[in-house]
């Protein structure tokens, strides 16, 4: 799972702030909008919410099953469906979004069971080795995903469609690639501009935090719907359970194929690496880093454009500082439990390390990895490189002002971050990317 850009809203009331922002909503989102609230009046829906007990029937309807597995997640989505009633102040296309989603993780876990099930050796699957590719959100992480993809002879990420539909239950490989590829594009029709800011394709690596939905324990659902009380509930949970079901998942993904490392990334894994190393004992953490007056409004941008889609009741002012807190906690969480770490556990990344030479970068991490990058490897992300240029999708504009923050508070809010990493002192990209 969006405005190409937030206009300067310094001047403005809060109304027209809100009103200039989202000028840019397409027009489909609008219509859909419209006809679900007209379709929730006539059949007397609104001000009726989905509950879990009938989510959880819709789900059973729809498959035919009805093992969830283990019912500890029941706890983590009770508090998401609550949460979504309490805070998200959605419209009638977010409540439909916020449905269908939520109905879609239950029907993949009881597949997903089904599998296990039918196929206990799953379990036994090896999971050696894995990278998981973490830093604050906006500083490289999917570049470097991407490119560490390309070398299928030593990695394995998982792909959109794979995350979307995980069970051959649900259609063999190329169908279940068609129905990803309609998702979305509905998604981009509902929220334009989202490939600006993001890109995502069927067959395009994805993150974990689409595997750690089907838990309902996930920053997806805060990253689509504005629930701060759900976000501060899930970073105060222990995910050692949540990374258990990830490593399942992981298991289930490619049987039969070679064994590969896994190579994995979100930024959630920045509050969570002694839950991943409890997990994934042999695992290498690899740290993306650039400079927050940078990171912090192109996070807000991506917010801002996700939310609207879904609630009219964002402000752009109001979330420059929910991302400044955002990027603050993460980091608070992730430096201490760095501390305790041995080096060869994890790797440094710079953003303008990685942008300036890629594949200067790549072979450093392989060496630290203790791989060999290969030809073959070598031609594989130049050709990806040359085909994914930045800006491919538009160029992604957005500045602090945008979002009611100025340089010199960033400067300071976040100086044990650029000082650990001298980030004033090697220059910074002035250009919004």
């Amino acid at each position: 799972m969006e405005p190409h850009s937030v206009a300067n809203l310094s001047c403005a009331s809060s109304n027209k702030r809100r009103a200039s922002a989202f000028a840019s909503r397409s027009v489909f989102s609008r219509v859909c909008n419209g006809f679900l609230t007209a379709f929730e009046q006539v059949t007397r829906a609104a001000g009726r919410r989905p509950n879990v007990s009938t989510l959880l029937s819709i789900a059973e309807r729809q498959t035919g099953l009805n093992d969830f597995g283990d019912h500890r997640f029941l706890e983590a989505m009770a508090f998401l469906v609550e949460s979504v009633e309490r805070e998200a102040k959605l419209n009638a296309l977010g409540r439909f979004v916020f449905v269908e989603h939520v109905v879609q993780l239950l029907r993949n876990r009881l597949y997903l069971e089904l599998d296990w099930k039918l196929d206990p050796t799953i379990s036994l699957r090896r999971i050696p080795k894995p990278v998981f590719i973490t830093g604050l959100p906006r500083t490289g992480t999917t570049l470097l995903h991407s490119l560490l993809a390309q070398d299928a002879e030593i990695f394995a990420a998982p792909l959109t469609w794979e995350m979307i539909y995980p069970s051959a239950a649900q259609g063999d490989d190329r169908l279940r690639i068609r129905r990803t590829e309609s998702q979305l594009k509905w998604f981009e029709l509902l929220v334009p501009g989202l490939k600006t800011i993001h890109p995502v394709a069927a067959e395009l690596p994805q993150e974990c935090v689409a595997i750690m939905s089907h838990c309902f324990m996930s920053e997806e659902f805060d990253t689509m719907f504005d629930l701060p009380g759900y976000e501060s509930w899930v970073e105060g949970q222990d995910q050692r359970e949540t990374y258990a079901f990830h490593k399942r998942f992981l298991q289930q993904l490619r049987r039969g194929a070679p064994e590969r490392r896994f190579v994995l990334k979100a930024p959630a894994h920045l509050r969570s690496v002694e839950a991943i190393l409890d997990v994934y004992p042999d695992a290498h953490i690899i740290h993306t880093h650039r400079h927050p007056a940078q990171v912090v409004p192109s996070l807000s941008s991506l917010i801002v454009t996700l939310k609207g889609a879904f609630s009219y009741n964002i402000n752009p002012i109001e979330s420059g500082p929910g991302a400044v807190d955002y990027c603050l906690r993460n980091l608070r969480k992730f430096f201490p439990s760095l501390e305790r770490l041995s080096p060869n556990v994890y790797t440094d990344v710079a953003y303008l390390d990685l942008v300036r030479d890629p594949m200067g970068m790549v072979r450093q991490i392989y060496a630290r990895l203790g791989e060999q990058l290969s030809p073959q490897a070598e031609a594989k992300m130049q050709r990806f490189l040359a085909e994914n240029p930045q800006g491919k999708w538009g160029r992604h504009k957005y500045s602090l002002a945008d979002f009611g923050l100025q340089r010199e508070t960033i400067d300071e809010q976040f100086r044990f971050y650029t000082e650990r990493y001298d980030m004033d002192a090697r220059g910074r990209v002035t250009s919004n990317q």
